[in-house]
């Protein structure tokens, strides 16, 4: 036993600043997710260099790995679920897919290349199964320019910066479904890019007045769900397992459609994004030029004048005489260089406004809307229909309502370029009105190109007096502020908004689109403020419906429209998840672990009870090869010992978490050093599984298998432990969280080497790990925080 507690060799026993509540390791890479008490999340390497931390809005609740191992799933308890980037800890994805704290997530791949199902659908999949959009446009530009960039890059760039990515990101090849489960009972299934798949209510479904999920689990068939739960606080808990046979059966064509939801919601937050940055560049712009309006309105109040600044400068225009408060302001007010520099103001506005508009929405607003046509022609694909439950009519809407969107951005622009003119035309004119003014010139205007003073009058009875491209652009829509998910809209708002944007027919659109062409001609050669207006703008926006409308309130609408499409998907998907068995697991556990540890194996599930020496461990149940017979084992802890905590390794081993009044042991047991017999399915509804399996092991003869003495152990330094214990199978690596505030990071593969020489080794690199950190931690910055 001395021996054999010297297994597993020591990585690590470093101190936490605060103590940690959660663990998960990389599934592909010595990293280490740390969530501590104090609401941080930290990313460590094995050596326990920190790559980044953040801290996110509400606390941590549940920690999981793409399979992949290139994002971590964060819940939390809000009900909401950020999707982080292992690079750099940014935000990727976020979205509100419950209404309670996340209290368990599962995140798997489907094991095989999906789409098994044969049949019309299969046959539809084949035939439908390429995207169009990576072979038609380039990759999406980003929402906003880099900084380095700039947005008053000068009309001359714009259209011409390329979308910013050298190549299409790669797609995932096969589904993987990433379930979630709330304290209240609630369950959402959903793919990787958060697209809704299904919806549960589980105490309808286990026909239990209140359900709190311990764990979850899917089968790498996608056609299997397995949930613990227990029923109330001092409720007994239970395994059931659900059918998603659905999902698994039409991996492939709902794999194709979450992609597409996918990238449509990306597309409506990069949209979000820009139309908020290009609102922000105007009103920018405009405050400056308010402001200086306002003082020569309160100038001319000091000079008695009863007349607006408007008035006052159309005086100016058809006399060529300057008031004595015009003059003042001019000369002493505003000056020279106070005019340049409003001049430069408002243009480095539009130049923004206008780059914005045509280098990052409308480019991404041109994808989104086909990508809607894309989904409207699969939605038309009856097979396909019956199987997401797309319907062409709302797909359509939404498909309308952004080809309007589309329209009613290129009118706000060409109104842009037409308010931008007018504006330098109007300080070209200010100008030289102040330098003549200068020169003591009887008459201020003479030899002024007729033109220009008219396009100036204009510009003072309208743009002046009141900004017309603001209320155009309009205010940017909630959750432009950051990454979320375009499914989670309100019914009621976003049936009445697909209502408004579908209330034209696809050939009136058309027709608004061959109607506008003369528009647009006669306000390239008028350049007149009115062409380009609401009205005007209005009809290319495919109706009267949006003609009245901003960008920010058409892409709300457009928002609603593609959540309204998308939530059919879950409603058609949910029922057919179905309760396929249930096993009783007595009294609320201490210790728990549940998972498929082999592909095609069935279920794999390990039970401790506060005050028990017993260790229930469950095997079996089925998989997509049908159902199968249920096997468990029942394994005997030494005296006075109980189990802290408990995890599954690699080939069925389970590692136990064992603690003692006098010390603590992290274990390591194969699974065939176990009895296991089969449960009787019949005998199952009367009894929990413990008390069959006592009984049949009695029955037989054997009894419960003692913890084997040589198997791979090895005692704590610690007399504490606690929750988690976190192993990975493929890295062969455990963390324990021990003491106070302390982590143990164990090389579970290799022994411990028991020469001195090894240990001043190890206690040497320890040092200069300790060194190394120390000079990352004081340069490291918190993503977050930049």
């Amino acid at each position: 036993m001395e021996e054999a507690g010297r297994s597993f060799t020591s990585l690590l026993d470093r101190g936490l600043t605060a103590e940690g509540s959660l663990a998960a390791w990389c599934p592909t890479r010595d990293l280490l997710a740390l969530a501590t008490a104090d609401g941080q999340l930290h990313l460590h390497r094995l050596n326990w260099q920190r790559l980044w931390w953040n801290s996110p809005e509400a606390p941590i609740t549940a920690l999981e790995w793409r399979p992949d191992g290139k994002q971590l799933v964060v819940g939390m308890e809000d009900g909401s679920v950020a999707l982080l980037n292992a690079e750099d800890g940014e935000v990727a994805l976020r979205a509100s897919l419950l209404p309670g704290p996340v209290v368990s997530i599962c995140w798997t791949e489907a094991a095989t290349q999906a789409g098994q199902h044969q049949g019309s659908a299969a046959t539809a999949a084949g035939q439908l199964a390429g995207d169009r959009t990576r072979r038609v446009f380039a990759p999406p530009p980003p929402p906003m320019p880099t900084p380095a960039a700039g947005l008053a890059a000068g009309y001359a760039t714009c259209g011409r910066s390329g979308s910013g990515a050298a190549a299409w990101p790669p797609e995932p090849a096969r589904l993987a479904v990433l379930a979630c489960a709330s304290a209240d009972g609630k369950l959402a299934l959903c793919s990787s890019l958060l697209f809704p798949l299904a919806r549960l209510h589980l105490p309808d479904l286990f026909g239990a007045p209140q359900v709190s999920v311990l764990r979850l689990a899917v089968a790498p068939s996608l056609q299997q769900l397995t949930v613990v739960w227990q029923e109330g606080p001092a409720g007994g808990a239970r395994l059931a397992t659900l059918s998603t046979c659905h999902v698994g059966a039409h991996a492939q064509q709902l794999h194709r459609l979450a992609l597409a939801a996918g990238e449509v919601g990306r597309l409506l937050d990069g949209c979000r994004q820009s139309h908020a940055a290009a609102a922000k560049e105007w009103a920018c712009g405009q405050r400056e030029f308010d402001a200086s309006r306002a003082r020569l309105a309160a100038l001319m109040g000091d000079y008695g004048c009863a007349t607006e600044p408007a008035s006052e400068l159309h005086t100016l225009l058809a006399t060529g005489a300057v008031g004595g408060a015009l003059q003042q302001y001019l000369t002493s007010t505003l000056g020279e260089p106070g005019l340049k520099k409003l001049a430069r103001a408002v243009d480095a506005a539009v130049v923004a406004t206008h780059n914005l508009l045509t280098d990052h929405l409308q480019p991404a607003l041109e994808q989104l809307a086909f990508r809607l046509g894309e989904l409207r022609g699969l939605a038309l694909c009856l097979p396909w229909r019956r199987i997401t439950g797309l319907h062409p009519e709302q797909v359509g809407a939404a498909e309308q309502a952004a080809l309007a969107l589309v329209l009613r951005t290129e009118a706000v622009r060409r109104q842009l370029v037409a308010a931008g003119a007018q504006y330098r035309t109007f300080f070209s004119w200010l100008l030289m009105v102040m330098r003549r003014m200068q020169e003591d010139a009887a008459d201020a205007l003479v030899g002024y190109p007729r033109s220009q003073l008219d396009a100036i009058s204009s510009f003072l009875a309208l743009q002046f007096r009141q900004d017309s491209v603001g209320p155009l652009l309009g205010r940017a829509p909630e959750g432009s502020n950051g990454s979320s998910s375009p499914h989670a809209a309100p019914a009621a708002a976003a049936a009445a908004a697909a209502a408004a944007a579908g209330s034209g027919s696809m050939l009136h659109l058309v027709m608004a689109v061959l109607g506008r062409q003369e528009q647009v001609q006669a306000a390239d050669s008028t350049a007149s403020p009115t062409s380009g207006g609401r009205g005007a703008g209005g009809s290319g926006g495919g109706g009267a419906s949006s003609a009245a409308l901003s960008l920010g309130e058409l892409l709300a609408s457009v928002q609603a429209a593609c959540s309204l499409a998308f939530d059919c998907t879950a409603a058609v998907v949910s029922p057919t998840v179905q309760l396929a068995g249930s096993v009783a697991l007595g009294a609320a556990p201490a210790a728990l672990a549940a998972g498929y540890v082999a592909p095609g194996s069935g279920v794999a599930a390990a039970v401790a009870w506060e005050g028990q020496q017993h260790v229930l461990l469950l095997r079996g149940g089925g998989d997509e090869q049908g159902p199968a017979a249920l096997e468990a084992a029942l394994l005997q802890l030494p005296e006075g010992a109980a189990a802290a905590d408990l995890a599954f390794y690699k080939e069925g081993q389970v590692a136990l978490l064992l603690a003692w009044e006098g010390g603590c042991r992290l274990a390591l047991l194969p699974q065939e050093q176990l009895g296991f017999v089969e449960l009787p399915a019949g005998l199952l509804v009367e009894a929990d599984a413990l008390q069959l399996c006592e009984m049949l092991l009695s029955h037989s003869g054997r009894g419960a298998t003692p913890l084997p003495p040589d198997c791979r152990q090895r005692a704590l330094p610690y007399p504490r432990v606690q929750q988690p214990l976190a192993v990975s199978a493929s890295r062969g690596v455990g963390c324990v969280l021990a003491g106070t505030q302390r982590v143990l990071l164990y090389d579970l593969e290799e022994e411990e080497d028991e020469e001195d020489g090894g240990e001043e080794e190890e206690e040497e690199l320890v040092d200069a790990h300790e060194g190394q950190d120390m000079d990352s931690d004081a340069a490291f910055e918190s993503p977050l925080s930049r």
